[in-house]
């Protein structure tokens, strides 16, 4: 909050509480005392009637009558109140909005505007935005379904911290209570949600919105892709400029940092025969993998089953977990599972050295990457072993993951 901002709200709530203690205002404004003071003596210095008094009953106040005066604010400063006012959602600020472009003597610039709802969408977006922000601003202790990029939709039981528009979407940032640590939602993701009646007391300080997934990224792909010069209209869409780079012959390449997970490959089919991976390779193996099982699945006759397709395929038996004897000679990463093979890069200690256990996915600098549950681990590793398997479905792949990974040093009991 701008100190504008706040010394404006200062005032407001002067003028409808009429007087309240300091410390009153610093835990609505979230700032110390000693700030309210200051605001206080600068509100007072630029002619707003703003007092003190000591004492039983005493407090900050405004003098009886006090109408705020338009000239406590610049020029710039108007247009940045009615601006922040015009860039809510919906409705939201229309009528604070309206008085005081008539306090400033100010047309009402219309030349902004913002709309949750998708395309073709009805009121549902916005009114989950404003059921959202008033929970945040509640305080209230929200449930929902999620719909993750790794392929589980799962309750959750949160409390909401901020909601921030990032890239391309809103995303509520919350303190999720079975995980015991910050995650970040995209709106369109959250499935009904609804306050549980609880209140919470607790101060939320989420770190920076990082990725739109509600976990960090265990796995990240510095990739490079090449694009048809026809989508270049997606590609500056979503992708900042500095990352692409034209071609003679008017393809376009894109060097980024993207989360490695089943978004990142829906994302990629998304744009059809028009995108090619340059790398890395393995990311590249397996969305031609990929590729393949779409093809046999839509080739193949309705009611053939077809060895490549989960989705006609009952779960088998005949994958079962073996025994850890037998691999004796092999060492798999306690975190992840991945088979750590000569060459295979290797997590690091505190002091930079080489771990012994985990591989540099899941272990830097002496600290996993990323706080997940072991069901959240596995959720994100199944669709990958799936495609490293022919013939595997998820489901077969979550099953064998739910007996082995609790036998690795992470999950032990």
């Amino acid at each position: 909050m701008s100190v504008v901002t706040r010394q404006f709200q200062m005032v407001y709530l002067l003028l409808e509480k009429g007087r309240m203690t300091a410390g009153e205002l610093a835990r609505r404004l979230e700032v110390s005392q000693r700030t309210v003071l200051r605001d206080v003596d600068a509100l007072s210095a630029a002619g707003v009637p703003v007092y003190t008094t000591q004492g039983a009953g005493g407090g900050v106040a405004l003098l009886d009558g006090y109408v705020l005066d338009r000239a406590a604010f610049t020029d710039e400063e108007q247009r940045q109140l009615l601006l922040a006012l015009q860039s809510l959602p919906g409705q939201e600020g229309a009528g604070a909005r309206a008085k005081l472009s008539a306090l400033f003597r100010r047309g009402q610039e219309d030349w902004l505007q913002v709309d949750l709802t998708r395309w073709g969408a009805g009121e549902a977006d916005n009114e989950k935005f404003q059921l959202l922000k008033q929970a945040a601003l509640g305080r209230q202790v929200l449930a929902f379904r999620y719909a993750s990029s790794y392929g589980s939709t799962r309750g959750r039981k949160v409390l909401p911290a901020r909601l921030v528009f990032k890239g391309q979407g809103w995303y509520l940032q919350a303190f999720d209570l079975e995980r015991e640590a910050y995650r970040t939602f995209r709106l369109s993701r959250i499935l009904s949600p609804a306050p549980t009646g609880e209140v919470f007391h607790r101060r939320l300080e989420p770190p920076e919105a990082d990725y739109s997934g509600e976990i960090p990224p265990l796995f990240r792909a510095e990739v490079r892709l090449r694009f048809a010069p026809s989508l270049a209209y997606r590609v500056y869409d979503e992708f900042d400029q500095s990352c692409v780079s034209v071609r003679p012959d008017g393809a376009l390449v894109v060097e980024a940092v993207l989360p490695e997970d089943q978004w990142l490959y829906g994302y990629l089919l998304s744009f059809g025969t028009g995108v090619e991976v340059l790398s890395p390779a393995l990311l590249r193996r397996r969305l031609a993998a990929l590729g393949r099982e779409i093809y046999f699945a839509h080739v193949s006759e309705p009611d053939t089953p077809c060895q490549v397709s989960g989705s006609t395929m009952e779960p088998s038996t005949t994958k079962e977990v073996p025994a850890m004897e037998n691999y004796k000679d092999m060492k798999f990463c306690q975190s992840c599972g991945m088979p750590l093979m000569p060459g295979t890069e290797t997590g690091t200690e505190a002091d930079g050295s080489p771990s012994a256990d985990y591989c540099s996915y899941c272990y830097k600098g002496g600290r996993f990457v990323g706080e997940m549950t072991m069901d959240e681990m596995i959720d994100f590793c199944a669709p990958m072993m799936a495609q490293a398997n022919p013939g595997m479905t998820q489901e077969q792949a979550k099953a064998q993951m739910h007996q082995f990974f609790p036998m690795l040093k992470r999950w032990r009991k």
